[in-house]
């Protein structure tokens, strides 16, 4: 019994220390991360175009709806919702100006004009103001004015005006872009992408256009909004 009693308290202290350790499953807490939450879904950017025959599509009207040459279908979709607006064939930026009403609800607000500026012999200055007129009417979140493509027959006149308008967009707080980089080769057209010299060659080549218009517009969620309108 004596030589027992050492052996009894040594299986007791097992016992005890066994129970402090025993841990009770439920009780245990997690230490890995929460699965991580979906990102909220943002709705779509809506757009509005204002423009001439470079935004107007095959039927030279963009009211008639867009087209395979409209470069808004391709930019349309995928976080841009097109919004309406107006564009047609030859139009000046005055005449878009006297023609633009207003829209619902605009994120952004491009305005790609004055090609038919340079053709009919009017400058910047002279047109200021309607690209003024525009935003006033449409109010847009954002503006966006593209720079115009070649311009074979007026080539020079296209550059100086091009330059002003980028002035211009810079004075009054718009966003100026250029989606026209896969087009343009220096001061002209890259091969392939215009017949006329004035408009790209056909759907193919809108495409390209519309797609660079709906990378440079999803960029603007991380801009300011427009300034005075």
């Amino acid at each position: 019994m004596r030589r027992s009693l050492p052996l009894l308290l040594v299986f007791a202290l097992l016992a005890v220390l066994a129970g402090v350790f025993v841990i009770d499953p439920a009780s245990q807490v997690t230490d890995s991360p929460r699965a991580a939450e979906p990102a909220p879904r943002l709705a779509p950017l809506r757009v509005a175009v204002v423009g001439d025959s470079l935004s107007a599509g095959r039927s030279r009207f963009l009211g008639n709806g867009l087209d395979d040459e409209s470069w808004m279908s391709y930019a349309d979709g995928d976080g841009i919702e097109y919004a309406g607006g107006w564009a047609r064939s030859g139009a000046t930026p005055d005449e878009m100006a006297a023609a633009a009403e207003p829209i619902d609800d605009v994120d952004v607000l491009v305005i790609l004009a004055g090609t038919n500026a340079v053709r009919t012999g009017r400058t910047m200055a002279q047109e200021t103001a309607a690209y003024e007129r525009i935003v006033q009417v449409i109010r847009p979140k954002r503006v966006l004015i593209s720079a115009i493509p070649p311009y074979r027959a007026h080539a020079a006149a296209a550059l100086v005006y091009g330059t002003e308008l980028r002035a211009v967009a810079g004075e009054h707080g718009w966003n100026w872009i250029d989606p026209w980089t896969s087009a343009r080769n220096g001061d002209d057209w890259a091969p392939g992408f215009s017949i006329d010299g004035t408009h790209p060659a056909g759907p193919e080549q809108y495409r390209v256009l519309g797609e660079a218009f709906h990378r440079i517009i999803l960029q603007t969620r991380a801009l300011p909004s427009a300034r005075g309108v």
